[in-house]
């Protein structure tokens, strides 16, 4: 870690030190399959399945989405 302290005319600190992160938690044991379903009744229905539903921060999500069109919609937008 770097830590710099500027004190306006006077001259800047800076200093660096070594710091150490353990992470303690074991991984689950159950990581089963998740399934999400939204939509508007008898319109449209999204359906999203992943194939976990824990992961860590450094895992890539994979998984499916499904989108079924009940009946007709005058306009539909997808924003992001």
């Amino acid at each position: 870690m770097r830590v710099t302290v500027t004190r306006g005319l006077a001259s800047t600190v800076t200093t660096e030190k070594d710091i150490w992160v353990h992470n303690y938690q074991v991984n689950p044991d159950v990581n089963n399959p998740i399934k999400m379903e939204v939509g508007i009744e008898d319109c449209l229905h999204i359906e999203f399945e992943y194939n976990r539903s824990k992961y860590h921060l450094t895992d890539v999500i994979i998984g499916n989405v499904s989108l079924s069109l009940m009946r007709h919609l005058a306009t539909m937008a997808l924003v992001t």
